[in-house]
């Protein structure tokens, strides 16, 4: 079943900028038992891309277009496109003109599980593209698909309206309902590990500093001591 949804419910604009400057690696450490981080596959297309803004997503079938192209005309500013293309990349599903586009319309960024191609235009051009893949060939556009439904995008589950913060580690995904607690966590860590930076940069060891040697003592560990002679 394919199903478009037009509206989404997304978190509040000061939220989704308050993720700016945190790394994907400190989101993804504070948003819980479960971690949100997308798989290593998925990989920014140019070295120093950064990206934050809410998800559009979208559900495209291997090797097709048409409904990224629809998608694109519902996506607002800030958006990011976050499509699942079943991690397909013997087909690009977009390319330069497709990432113009959604550049002049102010959107966020794209991340496709599956392939983009015009790779050298994308990063020529500073607009924050994620994939699994870049190939040449280009796609069909005569199978529909579905916007702004739960997809799976690098092994992550993406819900439309959840927040994506992206770097050169990655995707992180934060759920939308719970964004807020998450960027006041995340903000936390950020500023603890400027702490214990200063404390390495002293020569202090993490492995002391942060209390893993207690850790490590409670783990049954043979040591030359205990060996028999």
């Amino acid at each position: 079943m394919h199903t478009v949804e037009p509206e989404i419910e997304r978190p509040d604009s000061e939220v989704v900028e308050g993720f700016e400057g945190i790394p994907s690696s400190v989101a993804s450490d504070v948003t819980g038992n479960v971690r949100f981080a997308m798989d290593s596959g998925i990989k920014p297309v140019y070295d120093g891309a950064t990206l934050v803004g809410t998800a559009v997503t979208v559900k495209a079938e291997p090797g097709d277009n048409l409904i990224i192209h629809k998608a694109i005309t519902m996506a607002e500013p800030g958006d990011v496109l976050v499509i699942d293309a079943n991690g397909y990349v013997e087909t690009a599903h977009l390319g330069e003109l497709m990432c113009a586009s959604c550049k002049a319309n102010d959107l966020a960024g794209i991340i496709i599980d599956g392939a983009i191609r015009d790779s050298a235009d994308i990063k020529e051009m500073e607009f924050p593209v994620y994939a699994r893949g870049i190939h040449p060939q280009g796609p069909l556009k005569q199978s529909p698909g579905s916007i702004n439904v739960t997809i799976t995008c690098g092994k992550v589950s993406v819900d439309p309206g959840d927040i994506i913060v992206g770097d050169d580690d990655g995707i992180t995904v934060v759920p939308g309902e719970n964004a807020e607690k998450v960027l006041k966590d995340a903000r936390e860590k950020f500023a603890a590990e400027g702490d214990t930076r200063e404390l390495v940069e002293d020569g202090a060891y993490l492995y002391e500093a942060k209390g893993y040697n207690k850790l490590y003592e409670d783990m049954d560990v043979v040591g030359p001591e205990d060996s028999v002679q």
